[in-house]
Order: C-alpha cells, then structure tokens, then sequence
C-alpha cells in the first residue's frame, strides 16, 4: 500500500527539519510544486527495494491490470515524522520510505499481451521490474525514457491498443 500527494514547497518547508533534505527539494522543484509518495517499511520487502531505489528510476503506479502514473525519483528519504505530519496517523506504521518524483504522467494505460515482454500484467505491493522487463524496453526502445513517451505518454502505438 502506498500514499501519494502533491504540496507546495514553502508548506513543506514548516515540515521538513532537514536542511540537506530542504534544499535538495529546492533544486529538484524550481517551481516549487512538489510530488512525493510514501510506503510502509514493514511490507514485504519495501525497505530492501526502496534501498535500492535511486535518482533517476523510474516509479510506475499500477492498479487493477493498468498503469496509471508514470514519473522518475528525484529524491528520496525515509523520514517517519515526516510521513505522520503529510498523511497523519490513519494507520499503525506511517508511510515513511518517501520518494520525490518528477510531475507524474497520469491516465489509464491497460497492461495488453503485447506488453509482456516489458511489464507484467499483474503486480502486488512494491515491487521492481526484473532486469529482463527493462534490458527489453532498452534494447527494443533505446532508452526507458523513449518507452515512457511512446508507452505509457498515454499515446500507444495503434499495434498495442488492441489485440
């Protein structure tokens, strides 16, 4: 289970007591709208993936055989208090491991058998993709950036629309 949410940088700022983690969000929002998403430590394997986790990757959100966001961690911090005073207490565990990302690509892009070779039709929890998942999107797209624009811009080749 995940959090997400959108908040300008100055009402951030009376939450955030790290002045690293303050001005690393700074230079990552010049225009000072931020996007963030957090999970719980405790599930699974969260803390191990999100250790692994680094600036640059790109953060997929799924939801019943769809992905429905797509956006690249910026920064990253695992910050408890931090998650309490966002989302407060609506559960026993906050949602600590947060992640900044870049403005989400948002919409509904139905996972169809001829995206296999890159995404799975089906996820639980955090998880990442294999290596294989991305070596394909590289080596058939020359980049995870032309496979976002081109596959999850939400403006599909007509060939994977339908089957």
């Amino acid at each position: 289970m995940s959090k997400g949410a959108v908040r300008d940088l100055l009402t951030l700022s009376s939450l955030i007591h790290d002045e690293a983690l303050f001005g690393d969000l700074k230079r990552s929002y010049p225009d000072e709208t931020c996007y963030f998403w957090g999970i719980q430590e405790r599930k699974g394997d969260n803390l191990a993936t999100w250790n692994s986790m680094a600036a640059g990757d790109l953060v997929l959100g799924y939801h019943e055989r769809s992905i429905v966001s797509a956006s690249y961690v910026l920064v990253k911090t695992n910050n408890p208090t931090l998650a309490k005073e966002l989302w407060g207490r609506d559960s026993e565990e906050p949602f600590g491991l947060i992640c900044f990302t870049d403005k989400p690509h948002v919409g509904d892009v139905p996972i169809v058998p001829q995206m296999s070779r890159y995404i799975d039709p089906e996820y639980h929890g955090f998880v990442m993709l294999p290596p294989e998942k991305v070596g394909n999107m590289v080596g058939d797209y020359g980049s995870i950036e032309t496979f976002v624009q081109l596959c999850l811009g939400y403006d599909f080749p007509f060939s994977l629309r339908h089957t």
